[in-house]
């Protein structure tokens, strides 16, 4: 028995990035572990019920035979949530570092940039940010279609916002096919307590070419007290000349002028 979970704890231990991090999260020594991988000695039961619940599985599953638990392992995707975990504590390091002035973004905003999948036309979508617990998430809805008119093809997105190095990183996804995502980073405008912003987003036009495309994009604060309802029935495509469009805001999202051998947030 000690000897298959010896075998399991091997097996276990090869999802993770090293053997020297598993100790330190189970808070013992390398050479300890080393002892319970190597067999002949299995842990008592405190730290029995920390493995357990460290790799999430039952102490009594901890001690079956190894062919029994590989096909455990197997079946409950216990390697796939063990990197999902990993994936989560490098996340959770970059929120740490994430600049408390994110804040500034809670509320609504009119996001402007030439539509990806309607070349020529400007696309106008509504953003709403919202912090929930230390995480500015927010969420993006998107109208394809003349303002004036019904549209069938609506999309809505749902994401993630930090703050590092004076900028802002925004990272979403499409909630409907759940195969797109979007990156968008930003700089606030400092001057006029982040009621605008511009920088450059990169994503995948929704046509049947799906080419990844990059665009300068600007975000505008909506009227104040104007109603989420309102806000979302002005957004849609916008021909260049259009009036309904905010003056001076053409050459914000221009995409022609940049480099030379970069394609940068402001041109020229």
């Amino acid at each position: 028995m000690i000897q298959d979970f010896s075998r399991n704890m091997r097996l276990l231990c090869s999802y993770r990035p090293s053997i020297t991090l598993v100790a330190s999260d189970l808070g013992i020594h390398r050479s300890q572990l080393n002892r319970y991988l190597a067999g002949g000695v299995a842990p008592r039961a405190p730290l029995m019920r920390r493995i357990g619940d460290y790799f999430g599985v039952e102490i009594h599953e901890l001690m079956m035979p190894h062919e029994d638990f590989t096909e455990l392992v197997s079946l409950r995707g216990i390697a796939k949530e063990t990197e999902t975990r990993d994936l989560r504590r490098h996340l959770d390091r970059v929120l740490r570092f994430s600049d408390p002035r994110i804040r500034k973004l809670e509320g609504t905003f009119f996001e402007y940039y030439y539509s990806m999948s309607t070349p020529g036309m400007v696309l106008r979508s509504l953003l709403g940010f919202e912090m929930q617990g230390d995480l500015m998430t927010y969420r993006r809805l998107e109208r394809i279609g003349p303002i004036a008119q019904p549209s069938k093809r609506q999309y809505r997105y749902v994401g993630a916002s930090v703050m590092t190095g004076d900028r802002v990183f925004l990272q979403d996804y499409e909630v409907g096919a759940g195969i797109e995502l979007t990156q968008t980073i930003l700089v606030p405008d400092y001057s006029q307590r982040w009621s605008t912003l511009h920088g450059v987003k990169l994503g995948v036009a929704a046509n049947s070419e799906h080419l990844p495309c990059a665009v300068r994009v600007v975000l505008e604060r909506t009227p104040p007290r104007a109603s989420v309802r309102a806000s979302l029935q002005m957004c849609g495509l916008f021909a260049p000349d259009s009036p309904d469009l905010p003056k001076g805001m053409l050459p914000k999202i221009d995409n022609c002028l940049s480099g030379p051998t970069v394609f940068n947030a402001t041109g020229a």
